[in-house]
Parts: structure tokens; sequence; C-alpha cells
């Protein structure tokens, strides 16, 4: 049997570094990319990749150095997301660099690995997109694009590359406790106003995550195609 190979990016901290996790326990092989390995590392059923997604060069480096090392994937989760303070900012810096890492890194992986993953026996594409694509989140209408674009893109790639048998859905997370929410939840303030819009009240684990993404990538899901899977405490469906 072939062994199952899964590509996951942002896999240095927070969801990511879970996903890693989760799926070697499953007995995939693992390709970990992210700007923050700063060099090569291969080790039995994980390797350590450093790439920054915002350039194309990079991520056509990286399948170039894929197809070198494996014959097929199985599963490519578009997990890396950045989300800056446009205040910080300039206009184009702002916009132009959270679509390259959250949307267009994700469409140019995706169109890449192609061929490789016509070749697996339950092909996969996961893209991690976020409940910021469903409702507006205050002060950042970059990662409220990016997020709506990537939801968008699991929808037409479910569509185009069904005749491939590849399908590919979307996780929408809601607040999952990592590095990128943790300035609202150590502040007592942020962090009450958005429990009180739970109905689960505390904010969700990257487990959660890694459990539903091993599933949508497995056979047992193999009639889920073109899903937004929403995990986010219950958040979005609070009335009054």
């Amino acid at each position: 049997m072939k062994t199952k190979i899964v590509v996951i990016t942002g896999a240095f901290q927070g969801s990511g570094k879970e996903l890693v996790k989760q799926f070697l326990k499953k007995n995939y092989k693992v390709y970990c990319l992210d700007i923050k390995f700063k060099k090569l590392i291969k080790q039995r059923n994980k390797v350590l990749y450093g790439i920054d997604l915002s350039k194309l060069s990079e991520i056509k480096n990286f399948i170039q150095f894929f197809k070198k090392e494996e014959s097929h994937l199985d599963c490519l989760i578009n997990n890396a997301g950045i989300s800056l303070e446009s205040k910080k900012y300039n206009l184009e810096n702002y916009l132009d660099k959270t679509l390259k890492v959250n949307l267009y890194a994700a469409y140019f992986l995706s169109e890449l690995a192609l061929p490789l993953l016509k070749k697996s026996k339950n092909p996969s594409i996961l893209n991690i997109s976020s409940i910021a694509g469903k409702i507006a989140m205050k002060d950042n209408p970059a990662y409220n694009i990016s997020k709506a674009g990537l939801s968008s893109l699991s929808a037409s790639q479910a569509f185009d590359f069904s005749k491939f048998n590849i399908r590919s859905n979307s996780i929408c997370p809601g607040y999952i406790k990592t590095n990128m929410t943790k300035k609202s939840f150590n502040n007592r303030k942020m962090k009450n106003e958005r429990l009180n819009r739970l109905t689960i009240k505390k904010y969700g684990s990257s487990r959660d995550l890694a459990h539903l993404a091993i599933y949508l990538c497995s056979k047992e899901a193999g009639y889920i195609n073109g899903q937004e899977i929403i995990i986010d405490g219950g958040f979005l469906k609070k009335g009054i």
C-alpha cells in the first residue's frame, strides 16, 4: 500500500502544528510548510520545509522538490493565514500581503499539486477558512475578504476537480485558542464579549479542528464535497 501523504501549510504553530501532530498519529507522512522553518529537515514521517507563501517562485520550488521526493499526494491542507493590523501597514501592503498568503497561495499550491493529487486513490484539498469569511470582523477587511475568497475557492475546486475524483472542502473555525486569538483571549473584556456570543462557553482548541480535518481527508468522508463546515461553538447561530 502507498504511504498516505499530506502537505500542511502554516505548520509551525497553532492549529497547523496540531494538524501535523494528529496526522502523524494516523500514520501519514507529513510535509510541513512554514516561513519560520529556517532549514530543510527530513525525518522518517515528517519533512520541515521553509517557504514564503507570498512568493509564487517559492511555491513552484517546493512542488519541484516534492515531485523528486514523492509520486503522489493524498491531501493538501491550505492552513496558512495571517491577520495584519491595517494601521501598521500602508494600504497596498496590507491588502496585498494578506491576499497573497491567505488566498493566492492556496490557489497556486492547489493548481500546481493537481498532477500529484490525481495519482492518489483518495485525493482531497482542505482549505482552512474562517467565520470571518461569513461575517465582518472589525477593522480587518483584508482578512475578511481573504477568507470569503478561500471558501469560494473550495466550491470552485469541488466543481472543477471532481472530474479527477478530487474533493475540496473548507473548514470555517470560530474562536480557536491560538497565537492569532491570544489578544482577545487574554483581554477580559474582549474574551467575555466573544464568550457571550457562543452557545458553548469556551474557545475551541486546535485539536477540535484537527480531528475534523482528519475525517474530511479520509475515505469515510468520500461523499462530502464542496462543503463549508463551521466549527465555532455556535457563534454564528446564536439568536437574541
